[in-house]
C-alpha cells in the first residue's frame, strides 16, 4: 500500500540520517551487501590490480563465511 510504502521511506530517511549525525560512513553500493556479493567484489577488484587471485573469503561470523573463486 502507499501508505506503508511511505512509512518505509520515512523510516529508512530517517535510519540514513541517524547514521550520518553519528559519524558513520557511508559508502553506498551498487549491489545487495551480501557476503557472497563482497567476495566476488573484492576478488574483482584485487583482480583488476593485477594480482593472481585463488579465491576470496569473506566472514560472516567466526563460524561461517562466502567464498569466491574463479
Amino acid at each position: 500500500s502507499s501508505a506503508a510504502s511511505d512509512v518505509y521511506k520515512r523510516q529508512k530517511e530517517n535510519t540514513y540520517n541517524a547514521l550520518k549525525d553519528e559519524g558513520f560512513r557511508i559508502v553506498e553500493l551498487d549491489f545487495r551487501s551480501t557476503a557472497e556479493n563482497f567476495s566476488k567484489y573484492f576478488y574483482d577488484r584485487i583482480s583488476e590490480k593485477g594480482y593472481q587471485v585463488k579465491c576470496v573469503s569473506v566472514y560472516e561470523t567466526p563460524n561461517n563465511c562466502a567464498v569466491y573463486g574463479e
